[in-house]
């Protein structure tokens, strides 16, 4: 964990200042993680991860150690830079099962880290992959209880922008309800990027916990001031 300062959290750069999915911590104790957004995120909303990237017909080269670091699909179309710090999963076919880091990525190849080569080499007749954006920022979706939260938005983020979103601490909540002080929130609201009061006697198996309010919203759609403890 590194330590941040009071302005960082309200710094919204379009290139990078941290390492995607790093850990921070202000002076106060608060704990935030370095994400980037996919789409525009207004202050106070709560964020998820975008659904997992698949790829079916992928193939895999050496470096000039002869290491199995370069995993390419022709007709990709990535965008450049996109997976940088991701993480995916050799899902299908051949070299099933391996898990690896991606350092950097160009319109057709992913590059992984030495440290995460390919033990087994990927054949485009059969393999395929899974990519997770565990680092990037979307608003948390509608009517789902168990997605599970990222961060909370501290300020408004345009797409593309990169900054840290609250994981522990006190800060500002977006409910889509009136938030009573001490209740519990989880996301469903019938709004993205808001919360909604957690249901009595479940557990994280049936909704994802975001944390507890300490000052009541004034009207739905407000913020709270809310203690945030996401996993």
């Amino acid at each position: 964990m590194q330590n941040i300062t009071f302005q960082s959290v309200f710094d919204t750069p379009t290139v990078p200042q941290a390492k995607l999915g790093a850990i921070g911590q202000t002076e106060d104790g608060r704990v935030w993680r370095y994400l980037k957004t996919t789409e525009a995120i207004s202050q106070y909303m709560v964020t998820s991860r975008p659904a997992n990237t698949t790829v079916t017909t992928v193939s895999s080269s050496q470096n000039a150690a002869l290491e199995n670091v370069f995993v390419a699909e022709a007709s990709a179309g990535w965008t450049v830079g996109d997976y940088q710090d991701h993480w995916l999963l050799v899902n299908t076919g051949t070299g099933e099962g391996q898990v690896a880091k991606i350092k950097d990525n160009s319109a057709d190849t992913l590059e992984l880290y030495v440290d995460y080569k390919l033990a087994t080499a990927l054949a485009v007749a059969d393999s395929g992959i899974a990519i997770v954006h565990e680092n990037d920022a979307e608003k948390i979706a509608v009517t789902t209880l168990i997605t599970t939260p990222n961060g909370v938005a501290q300020v408004a983020f345009a797409s593309g922008d990169y900054g840290w979103f609250l994981k522990q601490g006190i800060g500002g909540v977006l409910a889509g309800e009136a938030i009573t002080i001490n209740t519990s929130m989880t996301p469903g609201d019938d709004t993205e990027g808001t919360v909604e009061i957690g249901d009595t006697a479940k557990g994280t198996f049936d909704e994802a916990y975001i944390g507890r309010c300490l000052v009541a919203n004034a009207s739905v759609d407000k913020a709270c001031l809310a203690y945030v403890n996401l996993q």
